[in-house]
């Protein structure tokens, strides 16, 4: 309860008027009734001390207690007495002595008086009687006089005091001095006002100040600020008072927050701002504080923050996920071993380490012997099992720092950075030995292992690859089911009838290396803009790979592969309404489309400088029969150029389209083959088909699959754009959610589009940062499902693959 300033004096002014009468009685000033109860009382009690020895020196005992009960009846305090002998031995009593006695000398009462008996010169026992206390109650402080004396005193005292006050500090009350317009004035704030003296007392408030305690004005003058119910925010850790640094430092706080806690429960936040108070010569006379009430925009804040808390995990979650995705996209599926696009990619930035610091660096090639025969003879399923077990054989025998690469069909790359070119032939040879000793049901398989090093000559990762190629076939040569090392090799075995080309082979026209890491930018950046595309081409440089180990050598297959990844790179320069566009292209769009063709040469040509690139991919589109545009027919076609024919036009009959279901790969077969010799070699078709049916094909999309390229664009998305909304990005919030929206749609994802819709239109509105995180929980959410889905299939597939090879 706060009183006002005028009471709150008047009430000290009474406290001293008491404080002073007290004082002065107890100086002696003030006459005190009790002392001379008290030394009467003692007068008497000698008097009958005096009578009772005389009875017991002529032990009249009996004449005792008649004489006790005469002087009970001329006291009327009189309460008990007995007369006790030496021996403690009672001899006369009155009033229940015996109990009164003792709970009155427990209680230390002042109404005791203990008188000794004598006998002749002897003492012979006392005398013990009790009154009634004189110091009880009140009268313990106060007495009966002083008692009566503040009676009068105090009411007078108030009255006056307070009339007195109310007149003399109605001019000195600052609420009262301040001229009218200026508390007009300071009422017309929204935010309270508070003036507050030195010792931080308040001096004057508006009455927005005096509203957030829900009292008048007036009832806050003189209320000490730091005994308020401040506390302070989520944001710090103590409370600091922005008035009390002013008052310590004259310096100004602006923008400090301070919790005020109603008793109630209820809670408010106010930015505080506190200025210093100096008068003409600069001296420090008070503060004065500003206080806004920002609990509507804090309270928002704190729920912005609690969601983006909850949004970031959620897209901690999808971040983890995607690493997973990401693990898996570089995966083969059947041996879990890193695909070929991963493997050049590392192989880059190791063959470039150790060229620049001298590490070393081996490559090996193992190629299972005979495995056309086990196919043949056993059946697809038990090749898929030698693949299976190879693949997991590598990854246990080879360090974490290793990588293993199912480089094609049954043929298999593994660099070891960090070993010589001895230790690495002795990896080999476990690695071929440990081969021997798997057990499948009715057969055993052998391996012929190639094994090379950078400083054998190698000028780039393509050259040191085809090194270990050329021993591998050396090995093969030699009876198979051995390890044989590049310095180890006569040159006149280094040829092999199996690598020489039917054609001729073209000369190469250009020496310079393709550095991967490019390849990889420039088909992220397709991906990005078309996800569909470039899954499409990551699955034509596969095709186009297997096919071509069948005929020429690694650095060859390398840049037909490279031809094959970046084929359609020339898409990057479509319009997102034509390449992103789910239906069928109007005859306008198709020719706006074909101009690609011409931005992807010159794409590649700006970017490598390597002209047998730049053929195969301007030439791919030549038919074998001279028909159409080009110029070109036959062998005349490079045979890379007629390799990614096969394995563009295969992928593009396979894979689902929006507007069309992907045919089944045997129908597709048929196709190749009723146009070889036309639009196809047929050559090449037929070995293609052979590659197929022999189940090397690495695995085709099928029509009720999300491919992990797709799913893995669409997470990436999502993820950019939870970072937007977290960011308060707007602008890249609504680019990235129309960007999804279209993939999505190209992707036939309805879910993910309906979402992505959503979002698209929320963005549009220019809504709140709130509503922008919510819409981002949506896209996680569905992000999270499809992930569910894919990741869990495809790692219990693994799993399941693997406990089958151990049992």
């Amino acid at each position: 309860m706060q009183f006002s300033c005028v009471t709150r004096t008047n009430l000290t002014i009474v406290a001293v008027c008491i404080a002073a009468v007290q004082f002065a009685s107890l100086l002696g000033f003030v006459p005190d009734e009790r002392g001379t109860a008290v030394a009467q009382r003692v007068r008497v009690c000698e008097t009958l001390a005096t009578s009772m020895s005389f009875l017991v020196e002529r032990s009249e005992y009996e004449q005792i207690e008649l004489q006790l009960e005469s002087f009970k009846q001329r006291n009327k305090e009189f309460i008990s007495a007995a007369l006790r002998r030496d021996d403690e031995l009672i001899i006369a009593a009155i009033g229940g002595h015996e109990l009164s006695w003792r709970d009155a000398m427990e209680k230390e009462s002042d109404g005791c008086f203990v008188l000794p008996i004598l006998s002749g010169a002897a003492l012979w026992g006392r005398l013990e009687v009790q009154f009634a206390p004189v110091y009880t109650g009140l009268q313990k402080y106060f007495s009966a006089t002083v008692t009566s004396l503040l009676a009068i005193l105090v009411p007078i005292v108030a009255l006056v005091a307070w009339i007195l006050l109310y007149r003399v500090l109605r001019y000195i009350d600052p609420s009262k001095a301040v001229p009218p317009r200026v508390r007009q004035t300071l009422d017309s704030f929204s935010e309270g006002v508070a003036l507050l003296d030195r010792d931080e007392q308040v001096v004057l408030v508006n009455d927005a100040f005096a509203g957030l305690f829900d009292l008048a004005p007036d009832d806050l003058i003189g209320v000490s600020m730091r005994t308020l119910p401040w506390t302070h925010t989520a944001d710090s850790t103590e409370l600091s008072l922005p008035w009390k640094i002013t008052a310590n430092t004259t310096q100004a706080v602006n923008g400090h927050t301070l919790r005020l806690e109603h008793s109630d429960g209820s809670w408010r936040i106010f930015s505080v701002n506190s200025s210093p108070i100096l008068d003409e010569e600069g001296r420090f006379q008070g503060v004065m504080v500003a206080l806004a009430d920002v609990t509507p925009l804090e309270q928002k804040r704190e729920q912005l923050a609690t969601t983006l808390f909850e949004l970031n995990q959620s897209k901690d979650e999808i971040t983890k996920q995607n690493e997973e995705l990401r693990h898996l996209a570089t995966r083969d599926p059947l041996t879990s071993c890193i695909n070929r696009r991963t493997f050049f990619e590392q192989f880059d930035n190791l063959f470039n380490e150790s060229k620049t610091s001298g590490r070393p660096l081996c490559a090996l090639m193992v190629d299972i012997d005979f495995f056309k025969s086990i196919n043949d003879n056993y059946g697809h399923s038990k090749g898929d099992d030698v693949l299976q077990a190879t693949g997991l054989l590598l990854n246990e025998l080879t360090r974490d720092d290793d990588v293993v690469c199912r480089y094609g069909g049954e043929e298999f790359s593994v660099l070891m950075p960090g070993l010589s070119l001895d230790e690495a032939s002795e990896a080999a040879e476990r690695i071929r030995g440990s081969m021997a000793k798997i057990d499948f049901v009715g057969f055993t398989i052998t391996a012929s292992v190639g094994v090379s090093e950078v400083k054998l000559g190698a000028s780039d990762p393509q050259a040191l690859l085809d090194q270990a190629d050329k021993c591998l076939y050396v090995a093969k040569r030699k009876g198979r089911d051995q390890v044989v090392r590049f310095d180890k090799v006569p040159d006149d075995l280094i040829v092999d009838e199996s690598k020489i080309s039917r054609v001729k082979p073209e000369e190469n026209k250009s020496s310079d290396s393709i550095p991967f890491s490019a390849v990889s930018a420039l088909l992220s950046a397709l991906s990005y803009r078309d996800a569909q595309t470039g899954a499409h081409s990551t699955r034509v440089a596969a095709y186009a790979a297997l096919l071509a180990q069948r005929l020429l050598g690694p650095k060859e297959v390398y840049v037909i592969e490279i031809a094959g990844l970046l084929h359609d790179i020339g898409k990057i320069g479509v319009p997102d309404a034509i390449l992103l566009k789910p239906g069928r292209l109007d005859e306008v769009e198709w020719k706006i489309m074909d101009r690609h063709d011409r931005f992807g040469i010159e794409i590649i040509n700006k970017s490598f400088k390597h002209d047998e690139l730049t053929e195969i991919v301007r030439c791919h589109y030549n038919r074998f029969d001279g028909t159409g545009t080009g110029g070109l027919h036959g062998e005349e076609i490079p045979i890379g150029a007629r390799i990614l024919t096969i394995a563009d036009s295969f992928d593009a009959m396979v894979s689902d389209r929006p507007y069309r279901n992907g045919m089944p790969i045997q129908d597709a077969l048929n196709e190749l083959c009723r146009c070889a010799g036309t639009q196809f070699d047929p050559d090449l078709v037929q070995l293609f088909c052979d590659v197929v049916q022999e189940g090397s094909l690495f695995s085709a999309p099928e029509a009720t699959e999300i491919s992990q390229e797709v799913l893995l664009s669409i997470s990436e998305q999502v993820e950019r754009i939870t970072d937007a909304a977290d960011q308060g990005d707007y602008e890249s919030f609504v680019a990235l959610a129309d960007r999804l929206r279209q993939t999505a749609n190209q992707s036939n994802l309805p879910e993910v589009a309906a979402v992505a819709t959503k979002v698209y239109d929320l963005a549009c509105e220019d809504t709140q940062l709130e509503s922008l995180v919510q819409a981002s929980f949506e896209l996680l959410n569905v992000c999270r499902s499809l992930h569910k889905s894919v990741v869990s299939d495809a790692e219990r597939n693994i799993k399941a693959q693997e406990q089958e090879l151990h049992a």
